[in-house]
């Protein structure tokens, strides 16, 4: 009986190793797997394995597909950059694509038949390798009534690379952003800090533009606090309307001090012997927290929204002889808890505005020249392409609320100059006319 216990207990060290080593294999990292294969293909004298593609080379691939687009009562150009689009939507589709469907079946017929094709990949570049006139003829060698379609032949490279751009006309474009005053809810927690709201503003400006983004307007406008109400964005059509007027943006940046609250926590005899003489206890801990959310400002919907909170220990006074920005008010314990929500906040701004397509609208006509809401500072040139939208139709509403209008490809453009505040650009290829307030996008 001993000599089967002993056994089973070998067995099962045994076991416990095998199971350890398999349990490592699933588990590497730089620093071991990847030198203990390499030694082994040296000692056998076998050729080292074939390195692993990057994750560039896995998910960039290039498609030739042919895109059309009707020529009727369009001229040829409108039509040659419809069948431009429909080339790049079908080059979209040839590479990871989820594909949803519906269907019903009611006494063994099928009564509702659906497919959704979403593609998860972005066009990173194109040429037109061919273009033209469909044949005259058909597959049978009759003649096609009506206007021919225009065809493209279509070169695309798709990537799902993390942060790239899709190198289409306007996408490269800094969208403007402008960020609006700091509200704080609980004012009399701040009263050792002097500047805080406008020197909030000017930072989150500061290091914005430090960060590469120059697209940028500073809101001049006061916002006043009602005591004992929630503090949220507010995405009243009018109210954005009169912001988009007065800054010429896209988007807008919303920020709200949360909390600012001090309290002790040492509690131990020092601060009981001060208590009991009615003696000043300085605090020792400070919570600080922000939200920031950004509005979009032509849609008039909330697009993102974050927060960030940090503790402060220690000596958290600052005293108003150190202003909000300043290098001294920085050296502070609760200005180096500044200074990372701050750079919290900046880091999710700049990630959320990556590669966000530019939209504006026409807001003259002159002729045969258009003038487009477009600053400077967003990165356009002189020879850039961009499209109109016309807008149909009454807006749709529901439950009191605008949701807004639908548009339809009209016309495209190129910018022949670039202001400070706006962009001139000429018609290239039309469908209907353009009007003031049509939408001019990205394609």
């Amino acid at each position: 009986m001993m000599r089967l216990i002993q056994t089973i207990g070998l067995c099962a060290v045994f076991y416990g190793f095998a199971a350890q080593a398999a349990w490592q294999d699933l588990f590497c990292d730089e620093a071991n797997c990847p030198q203990e294969q390499q030694v082994v293909a040296l000692q056998n004298n076998a050729p080292a394995p074939n390195p692993v593609p990057t994750n560039k080379a896995q998910v960039e691939s290039c498609v030739v597909v042919k895109g059309s687009a009707p020529t009727k009562d369009v001229d040829q150009s409108f039509a040659r950059k419809m069948a431009i689009r429909d080339a790049l939507e079908q080059a979209s589709l040839k590479n990871n694509v989820s594909i949803k469907s519906d269907q019903s079946v009611e006494n063994y017929q099928l009564t509702l038949n659906s497919t959704r094709f979403t593609s998860h990949s972005k066009v990173k570049s194109f040429s037109v390798l061919e273009e033209g006139f469909e044949d005259a003829e058909d597959l049978y060698g009759q003649a096609k009534k009506g206007p021919l379609n225009y065809e493209v032949t279509v070169e695309a490279c798709l990537t799902e690379e993390r942060g790239v751009c899709t190198n289409l006309m306007g996408n490269q474009y800094q969208t403007r952003l402008a960020i609006a005053p700091v509200v704080f809810e609980h004012a009399a927690q701040a009263n050792d800090i002097a500047n805080l709201l406008s020197g909030y503003q000017l930072e989150l400006e500061r290091r914005l533009r430090n960060e590469g983004y120059q697209n940028l307007v500073k809101l001049q406008t006061s916002i006043d606090i009602q005591p004992n109400r929630q503090v949220t964005p507010n995405i009243n059509p009018e109210v954005l309307r009169n912001v988009r007027e007065q800054t010429a943006a896209q988007y807008v940046l919303l920020t709200v001090l949360r909390s600012m609250s001090s309290h002790v926590e040492d509690r131990g005899i020092k601060t009981h012997i001060k208590r009991y003489y009615n003696l000043e206890v300085p605090a020792d801990s400070r919570y600080v927290e922000a939200d920031w959310y950004v509005v979009d400002l032509l849609n008039n919907e909330l697009v993102y929204q974050s927060r960030g909170g940090f503790d402060v220990k220690g000596d958290v006074w600052v005293g108003r002889d150190r202003p909000f920005g300043s290098n001294a008010f920085f050296a502070t314990n609760t200005g180096k808890v500044f200074h990372a929500l701050l750079d919290k906040e900046v880091n999710d701004a700049m990630d959320y505005l990556h590669c966000k397509p530019f939209q504006s609208e026409v807001i003259d006509v002159r002729d045969d020249q258009y003038i487009i809401l477009l600053s400077g500072d967003s990165g356009a040139k002189a020879g850039d392409d961009l499209a109109v939208y016309h807008k149909t139709g009454r807006p749709v509403r529901f439950g009191g609320a605008d949701l807004g209008l639908d548009t339809q490809p009209g016309a495209f453009l190129k910018i022949t100059r670039v202001m400070s505040r706006f962009a001139v650009a000429e018609l290239t290829a039309k469908k209907g006319v353009v009007q003031v307030g049509d939408i001019v996008k990205a394609w």
